[in-house]
């Protein structure tokens, strides 16, 4: 079972590079310097790596149309009693452009057949999301995952539609009858929250 990463960086060739080591519960949001609302340069400031912190999240159901879970520890994409989930994230002005984009999710609960990632409408409150009353997709899927193991790290790459500052919603979406549990901001184990990587054009390098 993974404990949770923390976050090293280094630089090659104009590109800051995210090392992913094993920790021990340590959060990526408090180890580094704040660069904006929600987003955090990795290390020190000027790596050229921002972990962003989500601003919303909150999963809906079909079956339960009324039914808010805007506080849940978890985030449900499932088939079976047709749930999804919603993310948002508001990333700030930026001192560079952006080279890559990378959602990272905690599975706590995996499924043979991973969901598929849509960018989504961002017009919505965690507080009121309801599946009557759930955002809007509004594009074809970003990325798809196969088997998903209990206890893992998924990552999808939206480098495809995080350009740079600005507000980004997403959704996930699945046709397995094997959902997926995923850690939500409003987990306890804080290093197991979503984060939207932003690998930032290094100007060092040039």
């Amino acid at each position: 079972m993974k404990q949770g990463v923390r976050w090293g960086v280094r630089g090659v060739t104009g590109w800051a590079v995210l090392a992913l080591l094993a920790g021990c519960g340590e959060d990526a949001s408090t180890s580094g310097q704040e660069v904006g609302p929600g987003c955090r340069d990795a290390m020190e400031l000027g790596t050229g790596m921002l972990a962003c912190g989500l601003a919303a999240d909150a999963y809906a159901e079909e079956a339960l149309p009324q039914t808010n879970y805007g506080v849940s520890h978890k985030l449900v994409a499932d088939n079976l009693n047709r749930r999804a989930a919603f993310l948002r994230f508001e990333v700030p002005t930026l001192p560079a452009p952006v080279l890559r984009a990378t959602l990272r999710l905690y599975a706590m609960d995996g499924s043979t057949d991973g969901p598929k990632l849509y960018p989504a409408s961002t017009d919505w409150s965690e507080d009121s999301l309801t599946w009557e009353h759930s955002p809007v997709l509004t594009g074809a899927p970003l990325g798809d995952v196969d088997a998903v193991p209990n206890h893992s790290w998924v990552e999808y790459d939206v480098t495809a539609a995080v350009k740079g500052s600005g507000v980004y919603g997403f959704a996930l979406v699945t046709e397995s009858r094997n959902g997926v549990d995923f850690a939500s901001k409003d987990h306890a184990r804080k290093e197991w929250a979503p984060r939207l990587i932003l690998t930032l054009e290094d100007a060092r390098q040039k």
